[in-house]
């Protein structure tokens, strides 16, 4: 059946009217073949240009995670969100693990923000924070992590995909809902992985919505005998023994930007702790207004001997100054 009522199922076609309208139909096939073709031509271009664009800049690259059988060092930290970070706290953290040096550095997610490139997806109250774009907040994040590196260039890092992240990709599935391909595509060029050049820095990326860890939650990932995730069980005030009451295993989290922990023993587990390192953004957003938060500013230090087992340090930043210091400059001395 043509578009315009010509049953050609079964028939000869012999009047004139009627292989006008087959010829016409096939003329417009073979037109938008074409321009299918030339879209697609146009769209490798445009990732080309943008891939060259992009690249412009070189980065630096970090070693892959290799299997040790010495004492090591891990550090990790999260929250620090793009233009909303504080800078005092992260250069107070910086000239830590400069002096540190850690064999393994674990970033906990919420590295950018998203605040005014979202909007429409935050809860009431986020409209002051438009005063920025969303090319500003992944600079700055670029920055964090070009400055991470310089101050690290022999650790391992890995990223825990946080919340903040996870919006880009939930703003772009929502947007193209109808074809995966778009979606593909829109990641290729806005998703905080590309904009961050994580594979060009050697950085693993993993996805909140992939498991990565057998035997364990999506999003989650498990290093010697500490579980990682950026969002945790439960957001209330007791975060960290919820945690450990639904997993009866070491956990660090973030997302609740307050330093928190808790220690339990189980059956047949032995002593298990959860941590919340803290946050490295500012504490008292424009948003929260004249509501006070309860955050608190800090990142984490483990101290891992051969057998696997660990001490887990939390280092506590309070206006600028890192609590942990003293300590450091102690192990170097």
């Amino acid at each position: 059946m043509t578009a315009d009522g010509f049953n050609l199922n079964g028939r000869e076609v012999h009047d004139d009217p009627a292989m006008e309208k087959v010829i016409a139909a096939q003329a417009k096939a073979n037109d938008l073949r074409k321009l299918v073709s030339s879209l697609k031509k146009d769209r490798e271009l445009l990732l080309s240009e943008f891939a060259d664009l992009r690249n412009a800049r070189d980065v630096r690259r970090s070693p892959a995670i290799k299997p040790t059988k010495t004492d090591s060092v891990r550090v990790s930290f999260g929250d620090v969100h793009g233009m909303r970070q504080d800078p005092k706290a992260v250069a107070a953290m910086l000239r830590d693990i400069k002096e540190l040096q850690p064999d393994h550095i674990i970033l906990g997610g919420d590295i950018i923000t998203c605040d005014g490139f979202l909007a429409a997806r935050h809860a009431l109250g986020f409209v002051a924070n438009l005063d920025y774009t969303y090319q500003e907040d992944v600079q700055a994040a670029n920055k964090f992590l070009d400055d991470l590196q310089a101050a690290c260039p022999n650790a391992a890092i890995e990223y825990i995909e946080g919340n903040h992240e996870h919006r880009v990709e939930r703003y772009i599935v929502d947007e193209v809902v109808s074809n995966k391909r778009d979606a593909e595509f829109l990641l290729s060029l806005i998703a905080p992985k590309t904009l961050l050049r994580l594979d060009e820095r050697g950085i693993p990326y993993y996805k909140a919505t992939q498991a990565h860890t057998d035997n364990a939650p999506l999003g989650w990932i498990k290093r010697g005998q500490m579980y990682y995730v950026h969002s945790p069980p439960s957001y209330s005030k007791n975060a960290a023994s919820d945690a450990l009451g639904k997993t009866a295993a070491n956990v660090t989290y973030w997302c609740t930007h307050r330093e928190d922990s808790s220690t339990s023993v189980f059956p047949d587990v032995g002593l298990v702790k959860a941590f919340n390192p803290g946050c490295l953004c500012i504490m008292q957003p424009v948003y929260r207004n004249t509501n006070p938060t309860n955050w608190s500013q800090g990142y984490q230090i483990e101290f891992i001997a051969k057998s696997g087992a660990f001490l887990c340090v939390h280092v506590p930043i309070w206006r600028g100054t890192s609590l942990g210091k003293s300590m450091i400059e102690r192990f170097r001395s």
